[in-house]
């Protein structure tokens, strides 16, 4: 076996920190729609929005998240902040790869709730 001296020590460390950073950085997304079992509008609804909007639809009112159950927005509108989400002052992800079936399902449970 070998042995490392400090430098080297340094340099395997800055290494496996940026990859594990990488690795972080590129899981936070939501948007990823490679889940098959997720088919109903209350499950796609759970997996892509109650994280921020609960799965109440309430929202946290403290943290500035507001509700989207009851939502004056009509379904269109909602598909697009899904979709596009102009941005601005707004926190709220934009799932650009989302489906148009899995928005419509989403917003056809947001309307039930």
């Amino acid at each position: 076996m070998f042995k490392l001296n400090n430098r080297n020590k340094s340099l395997v460390f800055y290494t496996l920190a940026f990859c594990l950073l990488l690795v972080t950085i590129s899981s936070c997304s939501r948007d990823i729609h490679d889940h098959p079992d997720l088919v109903t509008g209350e499950q796609l609804f759970n997996y892509h929005c109650s994280g921020c909007h609960k799965n109440t639809g309430k929202g946290k009112f403290l943290k500035g998240i507001p509700p989207n159950r009851n939502t004056v927005l009509s379904s269109p509108q909602i598909i697009h902040k899904i979709n596009e989400n102009d941005g601005g002052k707004v926190k709220m992800p934009s799932f650009p790869k989302m489906s148009q079936a899995e928005a419509v399902a989403i917003v056809s449970h947001l309307k039930q709730m």
